[in-house]
């Protein structure tokens, strides 16, 4: 039900989805899902948490780059995430004034984004990692333990504050190459011209290839072979314990994890982490021995032949242009490479294996504490706010067992709720309210989450069609498999089409099984859409509601070009 305002369109939410806003004003703002990164519900620690180290980055990195989105505001309903953005205020000729100064300081880090990357901000991450990587977790007394976790929150605020430098000049980049290959060639898609940014190397293909040579090794052992096939993902690792050979590959296994374990299923780091539940990794494991070898090197490299077949065309298509065009089209190409290739990179380094150290160092905390008997469970902590985690921390007696516990309930009731996509009052005209670099600030969202929820969302285009946008090239048709969580990956099978919410990073092994993928939320630049063009399987992304409208085991058609699923039945 909407209600018309002087500024907008009042939303009202459901009768049974309780809203009280903080201050009566906020009901003013436009708040979104952002159901790319955040589909599920969020724990109370990362809610907290990232509220703690997130708000300050943002504060202190908003002048670097006189970005037009001044402040980002989250806010959690019934356990679900809303964000509202708020763009700089000032007149007309100020606006132009900021657009100027941000397009030119962004486009200058655009334009050497390697350089940087190499210079400053890698080297800023090893820094991060051999702080932790020094500290013993288990050995520190709970003081020590103490201190440590504040010190990884002031480094969790610098994650953000990195993430927050290098964002805008990597959508920069990418946003101007699309642009300007579409201006050179009238009828030409972006999705053409991310054929020209494909088949570079980055950290979510290498732990892809890492996973898959455990699987080469597990076929090169018929006893561990023979534990995959016949237990369980729950009882694979005991299993393999049992038996010298088991033993070895178990080794090589935590190996993988200690590597790229620190990650969850979900952005949220509050979930379990591979290392505390590799179920996730088992069942990948499990499914890639079901198929025969595959050369995934040469797979790979298909991308790349067809990245530089499609770049020699577009030269040969360039031939007879000004000097100067020519110059601006291979400067910006350059510059989307890279910036394509560190959208990926970024994600591993700022939101899985940076913040996945945070996870590591409250995992150990909730583990004293429950040794104590102050918390039933070590995972438990992670239902706790920071606020309330440091009160316990303090001696305060209140029952924070049943806080935990009752906050966990609060997330499994919620979970099977189909939430309302946004809040507060919808702008009637929401791009004209926007300067010209926060218009292009939109187009950045937009291409990472989908475009903006609107009352048209979600409808099929026609009976049996739903329509998405095209995240990655071909056409094929399989049996759906609607998967809402990792622990739901083992009924994935070769040749079936992933439906599901969003894929994070974490969901890329799935990516060697599966026919194609079609997704609820995401755009272009989305994870999902990134690694479908990759591993060069279809991909149709943004479609609302393929996993509400698409039922488990339906034949379906899935064309990347047209970005449109067809169910056949």
């Amino acid at each position: 039900m909407h209600t018309a305002t002087t500024n907008g369109t009042r939303l009202t939410p459901p009768p049974d989805f309780p809203v009280a806003w903080h201050t009566p004003e906020w009901a003013d703002y436009h708040w979104t899902r952002d159901r790319e990164h955040m589909p599920d519900p969020i724990t109370p620690m990362f809610d907290s948490a990232a509220a703690l180290m997130a708000i300050p980055a943002h504060v202190r990195t908003v002048p670097v780059y006189e970005e037009a989105i001044v402040r980002r505001r989250d806010i959690r309903f019934n356990t679900y995430i809303y964000t509202t953005l708020l763009p700089f205020q000032g007149s007309p000729t100020e606006l132009a004034e900021r657009a100027r100064r941000n397009r030119e300081k962004v486009s200058a880090v655009a334009l050497r984004l390697e350089e940087v990357w190499e210079r400053e901000w890698k080297p800023e991450f090893t820094k991060l990692w051999a702080f932790w990587e020094r500290f013993d977790l288990q050995s520190a007394g709970m003081e020590a333990l103490r201190v440590h976790l504040e010190e990884s929150l002031e480094r969790g605020s610098r994650l953000y504050e990195l993430h927050n430098l290098m964002g805008p000049p990597m959508w920069f980049a990418i946003d101007e190459f699309e642009t300007f290959y579409c201006d050179l060639f009238p009828g030409k898609s972006k999705l053409d011209a991310h054929r020209l940014l494909q088949g570079f190397d980055n950290k979510t293909l290498e732990i892809g290839r890492a996973l898959w040579r455990l699987r080469d090794l597990a076929t090169m052992s018929p006893p561990v072979h023979a534990v995959f096939a016949g237990f369980p993902a729950f009882q694979v690792i005991h299993a393999l314990g049992a038996f010298a050979e088991g033993q070895a590959f178990l080794k090589e296994l935590r190996t993988f994890l200690r590597a790229f374990g620190g990650r969850s299923s979900l952005w949220d780091w509050g979930y379990p982490s591979w290392e505390d539940d590799p179920s996730p990794v088992i069942n990948n494991l499990k499914n890639y021995l079901a198929q025969p070898a595959r050369d995934l090197a040469a797979e790979l490299a298909q991308a790349a032949a067809e990245r530089e077949a499609a770049i020699a065309e577009t030269r040969q298509a360039l031939r007879d242009y000004p000097g100067p065009v020519v110059e601006t089209f291979e400067r910006l190409l350059r510059a989307a490479q890279v910036a394509l290739t560190l959208t990926e990179n970024h994600t591993y380094y700022i939101d899985f294996n940076g913040f996945g150290w945070i996870h590591r160092v409250i995992h150990e905390v909730g583990e004293r504490l429950a040794a104590q008997g102050q918390l039933t469970h070590a995972e438990d902590v992670f239902y706790l706010t920071i606020q309330e985690l440091r009160a316990l921390l303090d001696g305060d007696p209140q029952d924070y067992c049943s806080r935990a516990e009752q906050a966990r309930a609060e997330i499994e009731r919620w979970s099977l709720y189909e939430e309302p996509r946004e809040l507060g009052t919808r702008p009637n005209s929401p791009v004209m309210l926007y300067s010209p670099d926060a218009r292009r600030m939109l187009r950045y969202i937009g291409g990472l989450v989908g475009e903006p929820a609107s009352d048209s969302a979600g409808v099929p285009l026609e009976a049996g069609v739903l329509r998405g946008q095209g995240g990655s090239s071909g056409k094929v048709r399989g049996r759906a498999r609607v998967i809402l969580s990792l622990e739901e990956a083992y009924r994935l099978c070769p040749g079936d089409v992933l439906v599901t919410t969003t894929t994070a990073p974490p969901w890329t092994p799935l990516f060697l099984t599966a026919a194609a993928v079609v997704t609820d939320a995401g755009g272009l630049l989305s994870h999902g859409a990134v690694v479908s063009r990759e591993y060069r399987i279809p991909a149709v992304v943004g479609t609302r509601c393929a996993t509400t409208t698409i039922a488990d085991g339906q034949l379906i058609e899935v064309d990347g070009d047209k970005g449109t699923v067809r169910i056949l039945e």
